[in-house]
């Protein structure tokens, strides 16, 4: 049985967690825009520069894997699994991942592109 390198393990792992991630955020952003809070603006900002930094990171997560031949596809999901299929040099991987898990490696990447954008602003605003 043909085995995912470590490039096309890693590259797997971070397009479904950045598609998952690009959805969330996507969702957020259309509940704040319509939530009765009162400075929508500094959240609808920090949305939306966070869903752009991760459409980029996306993007050349999909050209990597363009180039090596490798497609993710997600099959079914239900409350507790999701079912994923990887095609990859002429072979065919299906795998199933919990979804708490998919949800804590959600959150942290959130978390990461929101405290990098806000250490990155910093930085740029002093020098």
């Amino acid at each position: 049985m043909a085995k995912l390198t470590e490039e096309e393990e890693q590259l797997s792992e971070c397009y479904i967690l950045f598609e998952l991630a690009r959805k969330v955020l996507e969702k957020d952003l259309m509940r704040i825009d319509q939530s009765p809070v009162k400075l929508k603006g500094p959240y609808i900002h920090l949305l939306e520069r966070t869903l752009y930094v991760l459409s980029k990171e996306l993007y050349d997560t999909k050209a990597r894997m363009k180039e090596i031949g490798l497609k993710v596809q997600l099959n079914e999901h239900d409350q507790t699994f999701s079912e994923y299929t990887f095609f990859f040099r002429g072979y065919v991987l299906t795998a199933k991942y919990l979804n708490a898990h998919l949800k804590n490696q959600v959150s942290k990447l959130i978390i990461r592109f929101f405290v990098g954008h806000s250490e990155n602003e910093r930085e740029r605003r002093v020098q």
